[in-house]
């Protein structure tokens, strides 16, 4: 970009300045997100998932999958009552009828993590390989798993039609990729 008044050329910080003005313009015209606003919004998802969001690790997409059919907004809970040390958030998204799934999120303190893993340790995990570093089903009809992960006691239940094993794997999966 050279500068019309004769001065020379424009410093590079004030042409991605005024490059980005104009992409934010026409996209606000157009009504289309712009780069800025993307990166915004997955810094955002990010920042929630590694403080403890619930609803950052479980997004809509992942309980309509796991429930086989559209789901309502989600319904957070965050800072709940927990043991000392520990934070509990938690994401349900409700189908039709009595389907939900919902996920707990507990950070707890490292003190604590051998109880948990010892506690899952005991019950079965059927084909759980590779989930978390311990993990394991709550009952014998897999509507609940449960899996350690760090510090992170995650849990998901799952009330559905038809068998709920695979679609709480595949959800328990896509949460356990963005939990930091």
């Amino acid at each position: 970009m050279r500068d019309t008044t004769g001065g020379g050329n424009v410093p590079s910080s004030i042409q991605k300045t005024s490059m980005a003005m104009a992409a934010v313009l026409i996209a606000s015209l157009y009504d289309l997100p712009t780069a800025a606003a993307q990166a915004d919004t997955r810094a955002q998802t990010k920042a929630a998932a590694a403080a403890g969001d619930a609803c950052a690790l479980l997004t809509k997409e992942d309980a309509a999958a796991a429930l086989g059919e559209a789901v309502k907004a989600p319904r957070a809970l965050s800072n709940l009552p927990a043991g000392p040390g520990s934070t509990v958030s938690s994401c349900e998204y409700e189908g039709s009828g009595y389907h939900r799934v919902q996920l707990n999120l507990t950070r707890l303190p490292q003190s604590s993590v051998p109880m948990y893993k010892t506690m899952c340790a005991k019950k079965g995990n059927d084909g759980l390989a590779g989930l978390g570093e311990v993990a394991c089903w709550y009952n014998d009809k897999h509507e609940e798993l449960h899996v350690i992960k760090g510090a992170a006691f995650v849990s998901i239940e799952l009330q559905r039609s038809g068998s709920p094993t695979e679609a709480i794997k595949n959800a328990m999966k896509k949460v356990l990729e963005r939990l930091k």
